[in-house]
């Protein structure tokens, strides 16, 4: 670690202890209390569209998650009727890894320190693979792909969610520029939208969705909260500039295609979302 850089968790104490940084450290769900964050979590917007997406594959699913941090979203799917959960999590770190999750009161899910290069889990044994904002910082994401289609079981699924995108290197000098954490602690990173694209079907996985960042409230909160919010904030915004005329344009046919176009600009680290499955006989979960 460079000399002028700190630990994560002391750029996360510094976060919490700035006034400034209050609602991000509350959307990012980087609060002490992990119960809390867990409790917010479940009942997000985001993870109630993660929900809608799965749908019944949840229900008694054996669930891996990469890179679970905190534990946030572990908790969640437990809470929403997985019969087994793994929380892959290499850092032992007291605010954004295993200690963190020590803290939780109630933990059905089980613990494992490793790296999603190398998942020590046997061959198709897991029915959903969960990133959430993990794919971007792999070292090799090559070969975590190549892991995570191999503990899929046939037609298992694979879903990456909330991944930094940039078009090239100048995006990612302006994204790690901007980013609050790294500028502290280092650490962060975004990948070009092709190079997670061909890692994944390279690893043998079916695409079936890439959610772009206004295409659900997966990518798009914080700025929006919900998808029905998501999917009035062209109606919004034109309310916000041009009032009630606005707001009645809206409704004209073409109009929220022409101002989610110029929402969706090519911003570096913009959020991507993506769901895949493995190929295979099995039907035992549709």
């Amino acid at each position: 670690m460079p000399d002028d850089l700190i630990s994560t968790d002391d750029a996360i104490r510094r976060l919490r202890a700035d006034p400034a940084y209050a609602a991000l450290v509350r959307d990012a769900y980087l609060g002490r209390d992990v119960d809390d964050s867990c409790r917010r979590f479940l009942t997000s917007g985001e993870f109630t569209e993660v929900r809608r997406i799965l749908g019944r594959r949840i229900e008694g699913a054996n669930v891996l998650d990469v890179g679970a941090g905190t534990g946030i979203s572990s908790a969640a799917f437990c809470a929403a009727g997985a019969a087994r959960v793994v929380a892959l999590e290499p850092d032992p770190s007291d605010e954004v890894g295993r200690g963190a999750m020590a803290r939780l009161r109630e933990r059905r899910f089980e613990t494992i320190d490793g790296v999603g290069e190398s998942l020590p889990l046997p061959d198709a044994s897991i029915d959903i693979v969960y990133c959430r904002q993990m794919l971007h910082h792999a070292q090799d994401l090559d070969q975590v792909l190549r892991e995570c289609a191999r503990v899929l079981r046939p037609n298992g699924i694979f879903f990456a969610c909330r991944e930094h995108v940039v078009d090239n290197d100048q995006q990612l000098r302006e994204f790690l520029a901007a980013h609050p954490v790294n500028r502290m602690a280092g650490g962060e990173n975004a990948y070009a939208l092709a190079a997670y694209l061909q890692a994944i079907r390279r690893a043998g996985l079916v695409v079936h969705r890439v959610l772009r960042p206004l295409d659900s409230v997966i990518n798009a909160f914080p700025t929006v909260s919900t998808q029905r919010e998501l999917d009035d904030l062209p109606a919004m915004k034109l309310a916000g500039r041009f009032g009630l005329l606005g707001r009645a344009a809206s409704h004209l046919p073409g109009v929220t295609r022409l101002v989610r176009a110029r929402l969706d600009k090519p911003i570096p680290g913009r959020m991507y979302s993506f769901l895949a499955h493995r190929p295979g006989q099995s039907t035992a979960r549709q």
